[in-house]
């Protein structure tokens, strides 16, 4: 397909054509006859004013100054008003069109007067702007406001002539949408179209409904989860920690304080937690920035170090690998604290390892282990151990998070003897 036949080319054209025209006879008409034609009247009519005044000086010396509704002259630079004084200290005998300037909206209309027997020149003004206000029958907005609509009845025609020839095929491809079940869209549906620009708009049309379906299914699956799991215990919490840390006996007593100072932290990490689904359903992309995974395993472990104070666990930390990932921190801390959690939550006693390579992340331990039956569905939404205290979510929030990023889930467990969870960064 040409460029020159393609709809794209005759909108741009149409478009600019129909400008081009409407600015040029616009400012043609409005600027040029206007702008000519007050200018050169006024400088008429302030020659007239000074010849008059001449030639009565010239009859009687004793003639009176000419000041009239529009016209004002004063005998020397100190009788002019200050605010044109440094306009017209330097101009010469004449009439004078002083340009507008950023103080200034309107030009000012002076002129020069030099008597042969008097030293000091003699100045006037022409007040324009209120001669032609009250004398003339159309103003200048009223002048643009008449040619604007003179100009808009071809520009109708013309537009709608256009617009029907333009949109044709585009008004054809709506009826054919408006027949689609977005939910079940034919299959190649932009196939049927040529290969232009209305086939071009066909496929991107079907590839962001289809789109859009999955975008709203995330959408539900997190509003569900978020509200209902998250903010509701959350705000409670939050309320009861505000409350608690305004008390008295809380500041005065270290044995208080600290629990309190971390279900504050936990409080915080949560919000950060559910600020980042957010981010996720709304498929906001990733940010470009480096984030290292080793600093956030450091502080999952220290976050959670208290839950292991109480049991015979072993927490081992290898880090094999300096890795860096295209990720939010945010985004990496919720994937690694869900594991570690279900790992202390599991585990009585025995060893938790966390390793990091350059192409994994494991999380090991020596706990009660899955059930076979339940090891494929163990990351569905609300399915958990028997013994778990958590609502289900973890695993499968954990799952969402490697599709979202294109991570492999790896999951081996054996009841009784321990899990091995590993996250392998397939497109990293």
């Amino acid at each position: 397909m040409k460029f020159y036949q393609s709809i794209r080319f005759r909108i741009v054209a149409g478009i600019l054509l129909f400008g081009s025209l409407l600015i040029i006879l616009n400012a043609g008409i409005t600027f040029f006859v206007l702008g000519h034609n007050i200018s050169r009247m006024i400088q008429n009519l302030m020659e007239t004013e000074i010849d008059t005044f001449l030639y009565k000086y010239e009859k009687d010396r004793a003639t009176s100054l000419p000041h009239s509704k529009y016209i004002n002259m004063y005998k020397g630079l100190e009788m002019v008003p200050e605010k044109y004084r440094d306009l017209v200290k330097d101009l010469a005998p004449g009439v004078h069109a002083i340009p507008p300037t950023t103080s200034r909206k309107h030009p000012v209309h002076a002129g020069v007067i030099q008597l042969p027997d008097t030293p000091v020149p003699y100045y006037i003004f022409f007040h324009g702007r209120q001669f032609f206000e009250e004398n003339s029958s159309l103003h200048p907005k009223e002048i643009l406001i008449i040619s604007l609509a003179l100009l808009l009845i071809p520009g109708i025609i013309i537009g709608y002539i256009t617009s029907r020839m333009l949109y044709a095929p585009v008004v054809k491809l709506m009826g054919q949408i408006k027949g689609l079940n977005p939910d079940k869209l034919p299959y190649r549906f932009y196939d049927k179209h040529a290969t232009n620009e209305i086939g071009m708009l066909t496929r991107t049309i079907e590839e962001t409904m289809n789109r859009i379906n999955a975008f709203i299914q995330r959408e539900k699956q997190f509003t569900r989860d978020a509200s209902h799991e998250l903010r509701t215990p959350l705000t409670v919490v939050k309320g009861a920690v505000e409350i608690m840390e305004l008390q008295p006996e809380v500041k005065d007593n270290p044995l208080l304080k600290k629990p309190i100072q971390r279900i504050a932290r936990s409080v915080q990490n949560m919000e950060a937690t559910i600020e980042t689904f957010l981010w996720l359903a709304r498929e906001e992309s990733e940010p470009e920035e480096s984030c290292p995974v080793e600093p956030v395993i450091q502080k999952v472990v220290n976050d959670y170090q208290n839950l292991i104070e109480n049991k015979d666990i072993t927490l081992e930390i290898n880090m094999l690998y300096n890795k860096s990932l295209n990720v939010r921190e945010e985004v990496l801390y919720i994937t690694i604290t869900n594991l570690v959690r279900n790992a202390i939550q599991f585990t009585t006693r025995g060893t938790i390892t966390i390793t990091l390579q350059e192409s994994f992340i494991e999380i090991r331990d020596t706990g009660e282990g899955i059930e076979n039956n339940q090891l494929d569905s163990v990351t569905q939404t609300h399915i958990k151990g028997k013994d778990s205290q958590g609502f289900g979510l973890g695993l499968s929030i954990v799952s969402r998070l490697c599709k979202r990023f294109g991570w492999k889930l790896d999951i081996d467990s054996q009841p009784g003897k321990g899990t091995q969870v590993r996250i392998l960064w397939q497109n990293i």
